[in-house]
């Protein structure tokens, strides 16, 4: 809102003025200070919920009115060019009025509209949908005899908010009403549009009866148990498991190509996983992945041969001797695997050019490098806006009902709960990445435990000579854990204390755990640092984080994921001292020769530079003929 409000300030039209001008008397009668509207989000849904169109029955908005001191028809003015103004800036009020005076189609049916009425052949609140619909239309560039039955479908992905959405499906079956008056039909679509009621309504790709046979699949595939044990109770005490973040593949992909599956065979027919593993499935599965890689929605190679392999040894515990063989030809045959496993063995390309980019910008270091003091900020200030608005975010998760909000405050209430949440996360892992150590995503997630065995997060704030936390996490949770036991490496605890050099992260996992943990309903049911939304004991989607990241990351500047946090700290690392490499050996749990092979690009494109430098230097020092020809092309 910040942004919005400083360029229609100094825009040259007065009415854009006097727009930002109004936008910002109404942001402040809220209570809004600066550092407020630098976070608060210019989108119109966002105003309409602070500042809603005016009406006599609203109690609460005429009570605030009066406190402010300031007639009704002095908050319409306000609220009407906040609302143009925010409209004016994204473009949306211009190009509205340009397709409001079009001469089409749209514009003719309407034309008839008011004869209609007048005759009462339908009422006029039959209409509200339709001026949506024509907008929406005109978007695609679509006159009305262009519409489907199809392409008002698609008019879904124009729609920013379910209501939209909902007057254009109001718009669609009033067209359809239309057909019965002859003077309308031939200005009509060819075809009936019909009832979109649930048209987007999901069914879950997976029966639950194969959910369960994929998790017992999962956990034969990455449990070992010692058959010389006779009690169960020796069989689970000397079993050996996975890393989570190991098993977390194997999951992905048993489930992945269970719905790939459903495409060729009736999943909920199925007599169990097994016949969804006959070979010719399992050719039209893996080819079908193959060619969905090409898009940006499929999934990489490198993933993908993960998958596969995966795949491989899950079948193969399972006896399913023939169809591991089948896997195993498959993935040293299709060309989207093969590159999948020679790009497991080296950093991507797309990985290599992120680095690249972050470490040949000073501006992106600076944000990669100070993105958990930007969330965190923007976490408190979502708990400020909050006790601006008199909303107990705490009590609203408990008890939404309990608070009697209004319409627009339960909006507002959810938004800002949803950005405490997501900030205040975000902060408190990327503190975690940043400032302490480059943990994989399912080992900050899953297994940062402050309770039980393996406890792996220590809370000693009450320590009163030196409060901090310590993070340990042992090898038998990392992906690379077996092979760090093997060669007698272990990753050593790391305290976080109010220290100089960690007291960025420090306070903020302190601000996480006292302001936002709370507002997650898993904070009482779970130990895990980082909760469930819901009431139950379970840590945190993956799904969840992953788009909260790429949201908060996207909003400063540098979209990344999780995985960008080892990558570009390494990459930083190495670029300021090519002889770092033992300490990253500490903090990353790889070897050295694991993280000189990765990142060997870096390593030697500075060296080239530096190579290239001294040259020139020494050219110029000693030669008078380099310094003449320099000086007469300068």
């Amino acid at each position: 809102m910040r942004d919005i409000i400083d360029y229609g300030l100094g825009h040259e039209d007065p009415t854009v003025r006097q727009y930002a001008s109004h936008l910002e008397r109404m942001l402040r009668k809220r209570g809004y200070k600066d550092h407020h509207l630098r976070v608060l989000a210019g989108a119109l849904r966002e105003y309409l919920d602070l500042a809603p169109k005016y009406s006599k029955q609203n109690a609460r908005l005429n009570a605030r009115v009066a406190a402010w001191g300031i007639l009704p028809s002095t908050y319409r003015q306000y609220q009407a060019d906040g609302r143009r103004m925010i409209e004016f800036y994204h473009g949306d009020l211009q190009a509205r009025q340009a397709r409001r005076e079009r001469k089409d189609g749209f514009a003719r049916l309407k034309a008839v509209l008011p004869d209609l009425i007048d005759a009462n052949f339908i009422r006029e609140d039959q209409t509200r949908g339709y001026p949506k619909l024509c907008d929406l239309a005109r978007l695609r560039g679509w006159d009305i005899t262009d519409l489907t039955r199809d392409r008002v479908i698609q008019l879904r992905e124009e729609c920013s908010t379910s209501d939209e959405w909902a007057q254009a499906k109001r718009g669609a079956s009033f067209i359809d009403l239309l057909r019965q008056f002859p003077t309308c039909r031939a200005m009509l679509p060819h075809d009936e549009i019909g009832s979109l009621t649930g048209v987007f309504r999901n069914e879950e790709a997976i029966p639950e009866f194969l959910f369960e046979e994929v998790n017992n699949w999962v956990t034969n595939a990455t449990v070992e148990y010692d058959d010389t044990a006779l009690t169960d109770e020796a069989r689970e005490a000397t079993a050996k498991r996975h890393s989570s973040g190991n098993t977390g593949i194997y999951r992905a992909a048993l489930r992945t190509y269970v719905r790939t599956a459903g495409e060729y065979r009736d999943l909920k027919m199925s007599n169990g996983l097994t016949p969804l593993f006959e070979l010719d499935v399992i050719e039209k599965v893996l080819v079908t992945l193959c060619e969905r890689s090409k898009n940006s929605s499929g999934l990489e190679p490198r993933s993908l041969y993960e998958y596969a392999s995966a795949l491989k040894l899950t079948v193969k515990r399972r006896g399913l001797t023939e169809e591991a063989e089948k896997l195993a030809k498959l993935i040293s045959r299709l060309p989207v695997l093969i590159e999948g496993a020679k790009a497991s063995e080296q950093m991507s390309p797309k990985t290599k050019a992120w680095c690249r980019n972050l470490i040949q910008n000073e501006v992106k270091t600076e944000i990669f490098e100070t993105q958990h003091l930007q969330y965190a900020a923007k976490a408190q200030a979502a708990l400020e806006m909050a006790a601006l608005e008199k909303i107990d975010l705490g009590a609203f998760v408990k008890d939404p009902a309990s608070l009697t909000l209004s319409t627009e405050e339960v909006r507002i209430a959810k938004r800002l709960l949803r950005q405490a949440r997501m900030f205040g996360t975000c902060a408190a892992f990327a503190a975690i990445a940043i400032d302490v150590a480059p943990f994989r995503k399912s080992n900050i997630l899953r297994d940062l435990n402050m309770d039980g065995h393996p406890q792996t997060f220590f809370d000693h704030r009450s320590d009163p000579v030196n409060p901090h936390f310590v993070i340990h996490i042992p090898n038998e949770l990392l992906k690379n854990g077996k092979a760090m036991t093997a060669r007698g490496q272990h990753m050593p605890p790391f305290p976080i204390s109010e220290a100089h050099h960690r007291r960025d992260a420090f306070n903020i996992l302190s601000f996480y755990l006292a302001c936002i943990r709370p507002l997650f309903g898993g904070s009482t049911e779970s130990s895990l640092l980082f909760p469930a939304i819901e009431v139950i004991g379970e840590e945190l989607v993956f799904q969840t984080f992953d788009s909260w990241l790429a949201e908060c990351s996207d909003g400063i500047g540098l979209p990344l994921t999780s995985h960008n946090f080892r990558h570009g700290l390494c990459s930083i690392e190495i670029n300021e001292d090519p002889s770092c490499f033992p300490q990253l050996e500490t903090i990353t749990g790889d070897t050295e020769r694991v993280l000189r092979r990765n990142y060997a690009f870096i390593d030697a494109e500075k060296r080239a530079l530096d190579f290239q430098e001294t040259r020139y230097r020494r050219r110029a020092n000693r030669s008078q003929w380099s310094r003449e020809i320099r000086g007469a092309s300068e």
